[in-house]
């Protein structure tokens, strides 16, 4: 059995060596020029690294590898790297440069939000908490999905002093439940 293992193992170390899939140390260079210049032109509108280390790969006529080469992988991620440290240092993380190091999720995450008190009211008194959300009709859509999921009907009503209402029916039958969500 141990034999085995060290057929496997030494059989693994002989295919990293024979891995034709790495990049040339001159087209390493290329792409590194590549995405120094590309993060430095602030003309340039970046969505994230990856946007900028994958163009780079197409300006240097580099096919951009597959995980399953291994070395042309591993020299990709490090380009990967490369990219978010040169847009850091071109970008300098301002909050008026539009680069982001991710998706426009982590840019969302940052806007604004509100915090809205949500009481629920029924046969036990009330119980109440706080949420944040970017807007009322987040909180709305929240909640209607939730009695949506177990057979409510929803209504809401606007109150004079801006609070809503939230008042739930299944099969016609209005229930002795409702939620108040007020913004603080």
């Amino acid at each position: 059995m141990s034999t085995l293992l060290q057929n496997l193992y030494t059989q693994a170390l002989s295919e990293d060596k024979d891995d034709l899939s790495v990049v040339p140390e001159d087209a390493i260079k290329d792409i590194k020029k590549n995405i120094k210049d590309g993060a430095k032109d602030l003309e340039q509108d970046w969505a994230n690294a990856m946007e900028l280390t994958q163009k780079a790969y197409s300006v240097a006529g580099v096919e951009r590898p597959t995980p399953s080469e291994r070395s042309a992988w591993k020299q990709y991620e490090e380009m990967l790297m490369f990219a978010v440290n040169e847009l850091a240092d071109a970008r300098k993380l301002c909050k008026d440069k539009s680069w982001r190091m991710s998706s426009t999720v982590f840019k969302e995450a940052m806007e604004p939000r509100i915090s809205v008190r949500v009481v629920e009211l029924g046969e036990n008194k009330g119980k109440g908490h706080t949420v944040k959300v970017k807007n009322m009709e987040e909180i709305i859509d929240m909640v209607r999905k939730q009695a949506g999921s177990k057979g409510f009907e929803m209504d809401v009503q606007d109150d004079d002093d801006g609070s809503r209402l939230c008042t739930f029916a299944q099969h016609g039958i209005k229930r002795n439940y409702s939620v108040r969500l007020r913004r603080v």
